[in-house]
């Protein structure tokens, strides 16, 4: 495991770096960025997010996990982020596994939120990145700030600028207008792109996309044992699947 500082110095990201075992088939070719959620999803997935990698790795992939501009170990103020950032943060962090690894293309794992913004970078590099894998994406930006505010009514309580407080993480205005925007891709994704759902129930279509539904408490909501994000090892193993 190699956790490092990337990007500009203006915009400074902590990312950690874990290499596939130089054992398995295929090692040195393929390399995958994992794509958070955020707030509170991100904190209850950040143990799944770890054994994704710890899975890849075994599988021989090259894993880049990151926190966005504004969030975690990265530089900034999460009211000084956007989503146009965070997708351009996606982009940088193609980049240096890229460089690292020299890998020709990269894929990409996004969940939640994380899949939303990673199916849009997707859709416009689609000469670095050749496949993606979308784990409850986000479908409706609408719907999903409309869960953000009703999901903690009590500490939704103004901030100075405008915006709101979720769960312990500041949601400036302009964040919450780009939300209220935003829509899931479903034209010209990676023929390659897999689409795992946790959560009970049809869902929302994603295209032509086949989705799959795998058993599994949902890593990004808290197990009321635990206190935090349950571990979904068939949805985990699953993903490592097919990547080998």
């Amino acid at each position: 495991m190699n956790p490092f500082f990337f990007g500009t110095r203006q915009r400074r990201l902590f990312g950690v770096y874990t290499p596939g075992r130089a054992t398995a088939a295929g090692a040195g070719t393929r390399a995958v960025v994992l794509c958070a959620p955020w707030g509170q999803e991100y904190l209850r997935a950040h143990r799944s997010l770890r054994q994704l990698g710890a899975l890849l790795n075994q599988a021989g992939v090259h894993v880049l996990r990151f926190d966005y501009f504004g969030t975690g170990d990265s530089a900034g103020e999460m009211l000084d982020a956007s989503l146009a950032g965070w997708e351009q943060d996606i982009e940088t962090a193609i980049d240096e596994l890229r460089d690292s690894t020299d890998a020709a293309r990269v894929g990409l794992v996004g969940l939640r939120l994380g899949g939303t913004l990673a199916a849009r970078v997707a859709q416009r590099r689609r000469k670095d990145v050749d496949a993606l894998v979308l784990w409850d994406p986000v479908m409706s930006g609408e719907a999903y700030l409309r869960e953000l505010l009703v999901d903690a009514p009590a500490r939704a309580a103004g901030l100075s600028g405008g915006g709101h407080e979720v769960m312990g993480f500041a949601l400036g205005e302009a964040m919450a207008a780009e939300l209220q925007a935003l829509a899931m891709p479903v034209q010209e994704l990676p023929a390659r792109t897999l689409v795992v759902r946790s959560v009970q129930g049809p869902g929302e279509p994603l295209g032509d996309l086949a989705v799959e539904q795998v058993e599994g408490q949902p890593a990004w909501l808290e197990d009321h044992h635990s206190g935090a994000g349950a571990v979904p090892v068939k949805v985990l193993q699953r993903i490592a699947q097919w990547w080998s």
